[in-house]
């Protein structure tokens, strides 16, 4: 994949029916019913446990990108706190037949992984493991 400069300091898109980033809470209120799992950078809510899927036979991949990082990421069916940046792309394919874009926090807009689509149009986020935390209940 290669790696993109952006200016983040621009008003990016939020998910769709997100508040701003400002404005939403870190956390849900109420009862605990299952654990979240937060940007480390910052707390917001990225996603659930619920949501962690198995892509290709497990949840947990490796990959190496054509500037030689590693990334350890974990597949996601959802993550509501990501904004999904940049073209889509099918250069360096990790997961053959699905197109990548950049999945930047909501929060604090750090890259915490890429989505993948494929050609049905059903996708999946792989998010960076060492950028994610568990948290409170969402």
């Amino acid at each position: 994949m290669q790696c993109l400069e952006m200016d983040l300091r621009e008003e990016q898109p939020r998910p769709h029916g997100a508040e701003k980033p400002d404005d939403r809470p870190k956390s849900a209120a109420g009862p605990k019913t299952e654990p979240a799992i937060l940007c480390r950078a910052c707390g917001f809510v990225v996603t659930t446990a619920r949501h962690r899927m198995a892509v290709q036979g497990t949840h947990e991949h490796r990959f190496m990108n054509p500037a030689g990082f590693l990334y350890h990421i974990g597949c996601f069916a959802e993550a509501v706190g990501c904004v999904t940046v940049g073209p889509a792309s099918h250069e360096y394919p990790w997961f053959p037949g699905f197109a990548w874009r950049l999945a930047l926090c909501g929060g604090c807009r750090g890259h915490l992984g890429w989505h993948f689509r494929g050609e049905d149009g059903v996708g999946f986020f792989g998010l960076i493991l060492d950028r994610l935390r568990e948290g409170d209940g969402a």
